[in-house]
């Protein structure tokens, strides 16, 4: 089978994808990524044959954009901000999705430009499967945001997000269907691929979504996080020895607490006092971020990239963004989080830990150094361990993935 994702996004959306088409091309398949353009090296480094697909994420993400607009309070901005996020490199993302379809069997994409894909694919007549990272269509089963409300509320209001993000995307979908000669599309894609039997594959645990499975049934399988083998993480690391030598200081006395906020751009102040709030409780740390921070004997200051999966089980606890690929390493490694969310389904992670026990969070712009009493409960470390050993172990997921990838590709 000829198979391309097309992901665009930050290093956490890009990582799953390797995860599944290092498996396909093992099991013989031909596999192409297309990523944006700061992160072609990174992903070609997996060995995968990979392309630009839209300019770089992380200058979006570090400008007023994403920075400001998106998280302003009136909702009118947020909408059109939204909309320009989604916009980001459209048109050389729509040519390369174009130039893939025509040499594939299927269209992979991750949450981010799905109705693109899906035309894409359906002009060119292939399957398309979008990979969700977290839970994205309407349920009455989660959680919105932080909050809990009744179920029919929640049903709601997921509702309610679900047709306003369609409105946003309808105006660039109907004219990139008209060019592709296809009819306008008339609601949200989640309907439209429920009515023709597509899968939309669930990366993460259903451990952490209780009666979210039940609620969605086969066709939005939760198979479980997507993490790539430890060869190609490896291979990703480029020889960088930042984790072995963060591995050996962890291991040199008491278990520290991570401290880090992955591609979100957070201020010195903002961190600096997570770090000092935790040093002022007697506790090591490594704090993993390009900002300065304060010398002192029990603080390890990490800017190298490093591997969660083989640090974070080192660790007592961990203090993050809440992105869904630090969320699992930490859950993974059984041990508490702390979320500091900013935006996105970063307070949808804290709710999922906060109900299993095993962790909480708030905004990091209204974050206490009070917010940080769980990582030091006995209780919630007793929870972070159960719910590691509950997991889904990620080759079974990336084999699962692989089988739906491939049933659907064969249709």
């Amino acid at each position: 089978m000829r198979i391309a994702f097309t992901v665009h996004g930050s290093r956490g959306d890009v990582q799953p994808a390797v995860a599944i088409g290092t498996e396909l091309a093992r099991r013989g398949h031909e596999v192409r990524l297309a990523v944006p353009e700061d992160l072609v090296e990174l992903t070609a480094a997996s060995g995968l044959p990979t392309r630009m697909l839209a300019p770089s994420t992380a200058e979006l993400l570090a400008g007023p954009l994403v920075k400001e607009r998106l998280k302003s309070k009136n909702p009118r901005v947020r909408l059109k901000a939204l909309s320009e996020v989604a916009d980001h490199g459209r048109a050389t993302s729509e040519q390369v999705m174009a130039e893939l379809a025509d040499v594939s069997d299927l269209l992979v994409t991750g949450p981010l430009a799905q109705d693109r894909a899906d035309a894409i694919a359906q002009s060119r007549g292939i399957g398309f499967v979008p990979l969700h990272y977290c839970p994205l269509r309407p349920s009455a089963s989660l959680a919105v945001r932080y909050r809990e409300y009744p179920r029919p509320v929640s049903r709601a209001m997921w509702r309610l997000a679900d047709q306003t993000y369609w409105l946003t995307l309808r105006g660039a979908d109907r004219r990139l269907r008209t060019e592709l000669g296809l009819p306008p599309a008339k609601d949200p894609l989640g309907s439209r691929l429920r009515r023709r039997g597509v899968p939309e594959i669930q990366a993460y645990d259903a451990a952490l979504f209780p009666g979210l499975a039940n609620d969605w049934g086969p066709q939005r399988p939760l198979v479980g996080f997507l993490l790539p083998d430890k060869e190609t993480r490896a291979a990703l690391a480029n020889g960088d020895d930042a984790t072995s030598r963060a591995v050996e200081w962890a291991s040199g006395g008491e278990a520290p607490v991570y401290v880090g906020f992955g591609s979100m751009k957070i201020t010195a102040e903002q961190i600096g006092g997570i770090v000092s709030s935790l040093l002022d409780r007697g506790l090591r740390v490594i704090g993993h971020t390009d900002h300065e921070l304060p010398q002192h004997d029990r603080l390890l200051h990490l800017q190298q990239p490093v591997d969660h999966e083989t640090l974070l089980p080192e660790c007592r606890g961990a203090v993050h963004h809440g992105g869904a690929g630090t969320t699992a390493a930490a859950a993974r490694a059984g041990i508490p989080s702390v979320i500091a969310w900013l935006s996105a389904d970063q307070p949808m992670w804290a709710a999922a830990l906060r109900r299993k026990g095993a962790g909480s969070g708030n905004k990091l712009a209204r974050f206490e150094p009070s917010d940080l009493d769980p990582l030091t409960d006995p209780a919630v470390a007793a929870a972070a361990a159960r719910l590691g050993r509950d997991l889904t172990p990620p080759a079974d997921a990336v084999d699962r993935a692989c089988e739906i990838l491939l049933d659907a590709a064969a249709r």
